[in-house]
């Protein structure tokens, strides 16, 4: 799309840009080359060259930015929002970080926000927000919210604060609006959930989707009104969390780079790591060389008993890290439902197994002459791995939570290694017990 506009005249990419949507315009700007680049950047003003900015990666963001002179960064940063402003100067080298914060007029502002932790809700809060306090009447009220509208993020909700700036509740810019003198905003004020600054980020965006509200004030200990986490920007939040869930799940150190060689780089430590955690398997494996050798059909079964219990397992870690980011409370409740449902589905899952394997070895009398035995090893290893993938697959996610560690750390590969360990102990160990003496 915009490649299309830079080969119109410059006052018609003027008046084509102003119909562009800030998203739409940073998809397009990706694709420019330098010296497109270089053209549009003499045309955007201060206020659309933020609002790109703003829908930018932030590293995609902070190269752009270090595209201009000092004065040109802080004419565009002042044009953005502070919380934006601040994930992107988080993102440059720290002497231009340095440099950029000694220039610009809310430097305090922004140097608050950069100092969170970025799991922490303070890093995701916007300090533009409109606040009334609880004498005023609703027509010096409404006075005040048109005035300092075009200054804030949003007005649907006003915050109410006291003389000493603590938070008391909120009015919806509704409800205002059809208030009449004399009426005051501690007439129509309703109470509203608050979070601390330094509460962990995935908690609040919980409360935003448990209570079904658009912004949620932020306050200290003292619950001095801080600024704010809307919906927006809890979506993006949201959305971040997921896809790094989703990378340690599939134990990958980080999102894919740029470069190619970089990424394999990045991923062999880890895929070396599993390698070295595989190696007991193969070890537990050689320790049942008698048994394998008597009866070798047992490694027929080997597969079935290890996918079964790994898929189990896998399907009860995603249930229990979702239980954790909706309701903590309930995982114990769902952590006793997973496991007597492992229970219900190895006891069906190894009736089935055990009818299987005595159709299959029975068919095939030259494998092994007890086809019984052998079905009743399959079944009941089936169905106890069944039974106890839950388990280890709810109790990994847990400790690592008890030891303040990030539970999605608990990822695929390393649950499904220890599975296929205790499955293959357990599988042989069976046969050694029930058929070692044949």
């Amino acid at each position: 799309m915009l490649k299309d506009i830079m080969k119109l005249s410059k006052k018609q990419i003027i008046i084509e840009l102003d119909k562009i949507h800030g998203y739409d315009l940073a998809q397009s700007f990706l694709e420019l080359n330098q010296d497109e680049k270089t053209k549009l950047y003499k045309i955007l003003t201060n206020e659309k060259l933020a609002d790109l900015v703003s829908y930018l990666e932030l590293d995609d963001a902070a190269l752009v930015l270090q595209d201009f002179d000092l004065i040109k960064q802080k004419q565009v940063i002042e044009e953005m929002e502070p919380d934006d402003a601040a994930d992107i100067i988080s993102e440059l080298e720290e002497d231009n970080q340095e440099q950029l914060l000694k220039v610009l007029t809310d430097a305090d502002e922004i140097s608050s926000l950069i100092e969170y932790d970025e799991d922490e809700t303070g890093s995701a809060m916007t300090t533009l927000l409109l606040t009334l306090t609880p004498d005023m009447d609703v027509k010096q009220a409404t006075k005040k919210v048109i005035k300092e509208a075009p200054d804030v993020e949003s007005i649907s909700t006003l915050f109410i604060v006291d003389q000493s700036n603590r938070f008391l509740g909120v009015v919806a810019l509704k409800k205002l609006l059809k208030a009449k003198l004399p009426l005051t905003i501690e007439d129509i004020m309703i109470d509203r959930i608050s979070v601390l600054d330094t509460d962990p980020i995935t908690e609040t965006i919980a409360k935003i989707r448990n209570y079904a509200i658009y912004e949620i004030p932020v306050v200290n200990e003292q619950r001095e009104l801080l600024g704010m986490v809307t919906l927006d920007d809890a979506l993006d939040i949201y959305e971040d969390e997921a896809q790094e869930d989703f990378e340690k799940l599939s134990a990958l150190p980080e999102t894919l780079d740029q470069n190619t060689f970089k990424t394999a780089m990045h991923r062999i430590p880890w895929l070396l790591m599993l390698l070295v955690i595989s190696i007991p398997i193969s070890l537990v494996t050689s320790l049942f060389e008698e048994v394998l050798t008597a009866v070798a059909i047992l490694i027929i079964f080997q597969p079935l008993i290890s996918g079964s219990a790994g898929n189990v397992a896998t399907q009860t870690l995603a249930v229990t890290l979702k239980m954790f980011a909706k309701n903590e409370e309930g995982v114990l409740k769902n952590s006793k439902r997973e496991i007597f449902t492992g229970m219900i589905n190895g006891f069906v899952i190894g009736a089935v197994a055990f009818g299987v394997t005595f159709l299959f070895t029975s068919l095939n009398r030259q494998l092994t002459d007890m086809p019984l035995r052998i079905a009743f090893v399959v079944g009941l290893s089936l169905w106890l791995t069944v039974l106890i993938a839950p388990m280890i697959a709810v109790l990994v996610p847990v400790t690592l939570k008890k030891l303040k560690l990030d539970p999605a750390v608990a990822s695929g590969p390393f649950i499904t290694t220890l599975i296929d360990l205790s499955a293959i102990s357990l599988y042989f160990g069976l046969a050694t017990i029930l058929l070692g003496g044949a």
